[in-house]
């Protein structure tokens, strides 16, 4: 009997912290009806949401988790020495990056930003000789799930074209793994703004990210849109 001999990799991970506050006014809390404490509560909350899957796919920065964009490893189809517009090619060399490292399985979808979604929409699969563009009606590509979040950048940089390149993922995101802590604190501060009547209500969360295996990713990074 031949036996297979599995290995593992140990991933370390430590919270960072993301925060958010607002001060609220005394007149407004004992005029508002919903509360207006409860009405900031749920938009930070949704703020630290948000901040979390911004780092999730592209952190990097001071005290940040590092995301799945920046994690070395991941396959990589580029676009040109000053990035290019979508192409058929790219999706379907993307979806082959990930093919050819054996981790084509789980939660596969792409993941980019309206606007790579938009011009998809306006860009032929085979210039010339199909009326197909590459994103039809349905929200798919090559028969996987297409997410659009304005999270993913549109603001990177490639060669001559700055800060107007935009990226698309493809890959299984069960392999993304956010550690959390603890749940979402709320801290209620009355005092620290008590000689102007109002009140402040902080917010934060205890979080890390990691890609369990670069392999179940590929990027590109240089698509521009305009």
């Amino acid at each position: 009997v031949a036996l297979n001999h599995q290995s593992a990799t140990k991933i370390t991970m430590s919270p960072k912290t993301v925060g958010a506050y607002v001060d609220l006014s005394r007149r407004l809390m004992i005029q508002s009806d919903p509360s207006a404490e409860e009405i900031f509560r749920s938009d930070m909350v949704q703020q630290i949401a948000t901040a979390v899957d911004t780092v999730a796919i592209n952190g990097g920065g001071s005290n940040e988790p590092t995301g799945i964009l920046q994690t070395s490893g991941i396959g990589a189809v580029n676009m040109g020495d000053n990035g290019l517009a979508p192409t058929w090619v790219s999706v379907v060399n993307n979806v082959r990056e990930v093919s050819i490292d054996n981790a084509l399985g789980g939660n596969l979808a792409f993941l980019t930003n309206p606007k790579v979604v938009g011009k998809m929409r306006q860009v032929v699969r085979v210039a010339s000789t199909d009326s197909r563009f590459i994103m039809d009606e349905n929200n798919t590509l090559m028969g996987y799930r297409v997410v659009q979040t304005n999270n993913v950048p549109s603001n990177l940089t490639k060669g001559s074209t700055s800060g107007t390149c935009s990226a698309m993922i493809f890959g299984n995101f069960n392999d993304l793994i956010i550690g959390q802590w603890s749940a979402t604190d709320v801290l209620v501060d009355p005092y620290s703004g008590s000689n102007s009547g109002t009140v402040r209500i902080v917010v934060f969360h205890d979080v890390d990210i990691a890609v369990r295996h670069a392999e179940s990713f590929s990027s590109t990074q240089d698509y521009t849109t305009t």
